[in-house]
């Protein structure tokens, strides 16, 4: 195992990559293609990643019957807390002379566990697998490639013919060039299937996105990176289509869960799609907001992410600056209040030291000036024509300032 070693006595372990759901579900269907040519199904197989490179990924259970063939393989997450690691992505797999007039290709269907798509917005129409782009596209990039080292018509020759998929959602991707000449008149069937997908789902943004039935096949580049910044922010954004297309005038940025149902109980005549979970991409959130349209923004932040705000962080992770206790000291100083105040915010170990100081002194107007300081970094960020507020919450949910701009 490789160490980082950023001083002397420390060690640093290198997180572990893994792989996406969608990089799973495609090694699945590989490996059934290829049980149904030969018989056996292998024990693992390479992904073509987007990136071009391959990546090995084992395969836990199989089964090849007349025509068809079934396999699982364990998603592997790394070192990053996906609610999906170790849970079992499988597909049934069927090759199917294409019919008339139809180009060769992928149909992906919606099997047990995996979710379908109700509302506008997300980056797949409504009625269809909630399977992505990119794993889509590795689909027939990669069952293609299969299909020209097996030979299609022996293949073709090994398959039942049938083309009912149940009347499951399904999905059509069309294999690109040069492959459309190898395979012109073949379609793949996979049936995705996740046995724990309705119950893992409950725990995702599913729900509030409109996808229904089951978790989501993702992926941008295959690879799951530990605590991936691209991959929140992929979330955001997905969150931020789902708002506008659904008509939100207002959208509310909130740091997590609780703040957002704090958020909820004050703007209770807000749908379900205008809150949106952003963590700390502050800054990130606010311009992806403006690109979708959103002119009135409210942040929903406890007092931490208000002081960070304020500072001017566009990203207010602890690990990105220390907090600045001293800005308090002197905001405090400004209002005309005693020194002993001042010190002991200057000296305050943490966010919530600092707004116990305040509540004891009852000096709510330094608590006031932070919001505002940090409305007014929002507007910068968003542009001089947005209409942001923002609702500071104490800890304990109690709504302590509700500045606009």
């Amino acid at each position: 195992m490789s160490e980082d070693r950023p001083g002397r006595g420390s060690r640093k372990k290198r997180l572990r990559c893994g792989f996406s759901t969608g990089t799973a579900a495609v090694a699945a269907a590989m490996a059934a293609l290829r049980g149904i040519m030969t018989g056996t199904a292998p024990r693992s197989i390479a992904v073509r990643l987007p990136s071009g490179i391959y990546l090995p990924v084992a395969i836990a259970e199989s089964s090849v019957e007349a025509g068809a063939a079934r396999v699982s393989v364990i998603k592997d997450g790394g070192d990053d807390p996906d609610i999906t690691h170790r849970a079992a992505i499988g597909v049934r797999v069927r090759v199917l002379p294409a019919a008339s007039g139809v180009a060769g290709g992928v149909r992906l269907v919606a099997g047990p566990g995996v979710g379908v798509v109700t509302r506008r917005g997300l980056p797949v129409p409504p009625g269809e697998p909630a399977i992505n782009p990119v794993p889509r596209r590795m689909f027939a990039d990669n069952l293609c490639r299969e299909l020209e080292e097996s030979g299609v018509q022996a293949v073709l020759q090994k398959t039942s013919g049938t083309r009912e998929n149940g009347g499951r959602p399904s999905a059509f991707v069309a294999f690109d060039p040069p492959c459309v000449r190898e395979a012109a008149g073949v379609v793949v069937e996979v049936t995705v299937e996740v046995p724990k997908g309705e119950e893992l789902a409950v725990h995702t943004l599913n729900p509030r996105l409109g996808i229904v039935g089951g978790i989501s096949i993702l992926g941008t580049t295959g690879i799951v990176k530990p605590f991936s910044n691209e991959a929140y922010e992929e979330t955001i954004r997905a969150a931020l289509s789902v708002a506008a297309s659904g008509g939100c005038g207002t959208v509310v940025l909130s740091t997590g869960g609780k703040s957002e149902r704090f958020a909820m109980e004050v703007l209770p005549d807000l749908q379900a799609e205008a809150f949106v979970q952003v963590a700390d991409f502050f800054a990130f959130a606010v311009r992806e907001a403006r690109r979708f349209g959103f002119r009135r923004i409210v942040h929903s932040v406890f007092f931490g992410k208000a002081v960070k705000m304020a500072q001017g962080m566009e990203y207010t992770h602890a690990r990105s600056g220390p907090l600045d206790v001293e800005l308090l000291a002197q905001i405090a100083r400004d209002r005309g209040r005693e020194d002993t105040l001042c010190r002991e915010l200057a000296s305050a170990n943490t966010a919530r030291h600092a707004l116990e100081i305040i509540e004891e002194h009852g000096a709510s107007e330094i608590v006031a000036a932070v919001a505002a300081m940090a409305v007014e970094r929002s507007v910068r960020v968003a542009g001089g024509d947005a209409d942001v507020r923002l609702l500071l919450f104490g800890y304990g949910g109690g709504l302590l300032a509700d500045v606009g701009s």
